[in-house]
């Protein structure tokens, strides 16, 4: 098992408490769009500042990288409310993007809420409840109208998280995520929604290593709720092309998502080296409804001319249960 493995193991399993990190609010505004009948409300925040070491050369391999750490206790955008939007980002103190073009990489970071059971991966109904999680590709969460997830003023969050440098000096960033959400009455009116996490390798550790040639990998999971899936979105490395749920019991797809590399200048580095730049997501109102017992299939499929060493394979989405 790599270093890299065993630390995300460790710090999905361990990051149970802590002290607060500080968040930096940098945007508030109203929007009295259409979506809830209601104002939103939109407020960004900064985890970090972390200094990410230098390459030390031109492949992957070689990459300066955080490793996986873990922020305890973060601050959330708001309490007693309903998030209907998350809008991932890695940026400069200036509040520039930082990718690869200019040497960070947001190689992955998730927001658990500890005290809460996870959907899929229960250890014990300690949590944590994975609530979001995003790559470098940075896919956005818009729920369709009417739906939200909510937060309590007793929930504790923490951020797992690994950043990457291609660039020959250190870079100092920030985790920046975007919030949308409502309060009030209008989040009342909202159809709570639950995150489900589901990927190709193991509960605790979600990485596995990836052989050369044209591969897929799958897993299964039998739901242990019903209701509607509004929204999924993938996640995979590089070499990676799709990754798709499917409904074993049902026969219906529910979800396949195909990722682009170096789709833009940003997310091509120095040497030419592209990473995964999209990965446009799944959503609908709802996308498909499951059943308790139906059996989901991940599956993951890498083509790569070169063995891979932990990467990943992970579908996200939102349901809401009935």
């Amino acid at each position: 098992m790599s270093l890299r493995r065993l630390n995300l193991a460790v710090a999905l399993a361990v990051a149970v408490a802590g002290t607060a990190i500080a968040g930096i609010p940098v945007a508030s505004a109203a929007d009295s769009g259409e979506q809830q009948l209601a104002t939103t409300e939109t407020r960004t925040i900064r985890y970090g500042p972390w200094t990410i070491p230098a390459a030390t050369g031109h492949t992957h391999d070689e990459m300066g990288g955080t490793g996986n750490r873990v922020a305890f206790n973060i601050e959330k955008p708001c309490t007693n409310c309903m998030l209907t939007a998350i809008k991932p980002n890695l940026v400069y103190e200036d509040g520039r993007n930082a990718n690869i073009n200019t040497g960070p990489m947001l190689h992955h970071a998730v927001i658990g809420q500890f005290g809460e059971p996870d959907l899929v991966c229960r250890l014990g109904g300690l949590g944590p409840k994975r609530l979001f999680s995003s790559g470098n590709e940075r896919t956005p969460v818009t729920l369709p109208a009417g739906f939200g997830m909510r937060i309590d003023s007793g929930d504790r969050w923490s951020l797992v998280y690994d950043l990457m440098n291609h660039a020959h000096a250190e870079r100092t960033v920030y985790i920046s995520i975007e919030y949308t959400y409502l309060t009030g009455s209008a989040a009342r009116r909202l159809t709570p929604v639950t995150p489900m996490w589901l990927d190709v390798a193991s509960c605790l550790n979600p990485t596995f290593d990836a052989p050369a040639g044209d591969t897929t990998r799958t897993a299964r999971w039998t739901s242990t709720v019903s209701g509607e899936v509004v929204y999924m979105k993938g996640h995979l490395h590089h070499g990676g092309k799709t990754i798709t749920a499917t409904n074993l019991t049902t026969g219906q797809r529910i979800c396949e998502v195909a990722v682009v590399q170096g789709g833009s200048p940003e997310f091509i580095d120095e040497h030419g080296n592209a990473e995964i730049s999209s990965a446009p997501p799944c959503i609908g109102s709802p996308i498909q409804t499951i059943r308790r017992g139906d059996v989901l299939e991940i599956a993951a499929r890498y083509v790569a001319d070169h063995p891979h060493e932990d990467v990943m394979g992970i579908m996200t989405g939102w349901i809401a249960e009935r």
